[in-house]
């Protein structure tokens, strides 16, 4: 089943929507579809990534995730001598990640454990993931200082 995957009214790519973690089905941040992505868009939403590719819509929940990065481009470390060997784990290349500034995206389920993409902006990208990413681990821990209290007061 494919989930439709147009442009919601109000969300220009690029811009961070401030007040929408509470609306799951809204995306937070959308990635403008642009070449070096291969004309595929990424979104982020209030508790995952969406990834929406040639081969399909690829999602990512919040929990996960391990660790985001940003990091240069592989032809660029290897002209200033750096593999990029430290911490090596295959990965999923949804785009031409290789030739650009990209992000780096490691997971703790699933069978591919790193996905790496090309966003039009990684460093934006990765800001506004990061914005969200801890606001979905406060309101998950906010939850569950609720839960204990009411809990408490049952007592």
């Amino acid at each position: 089943m494919r989930v439709s995957c147009t442009r919601r009214a109000g969300v220009e790519p690029g811009r961070l929507m401030k007040g929408v973690l509470s609306m799951m089905d809204e995306p937070i941040y959308v990635s403008a579809s642009k070449a070096a992505g291969l004309w595929q868009e990424y979104r982020i939403y209030g508790d995952r990534v969406e990834f929406d590719t040639h081969l399909g819509l690829m999602m990512i929940p919040f929990e996960h995730i391990e660790r985001v990065e940003v990091s240069e481009s592989e032809i660029e470390g290897l002209l200033k001598g750096d593999l990029h060997l430290k911490g090596f784990r295959p990965a999923l290349k949804l785009d031409w990640a290789n030739f650009a500034e990209h992000v780096v995206l490691d997971k703790t389920e699933g069978l591919v454990k790193r996905v790496l993409f090309t966003p039009d902006d990684p460093a934006a990208f990765k800001a506004a993931l990061d914005e969200a990413l801890a606001g979905y681990l406060d309101g998950k821990q906010g939850g569950a200082h609720q839960s204990a209290g009411r809990q408490e007061d049952a007592e």
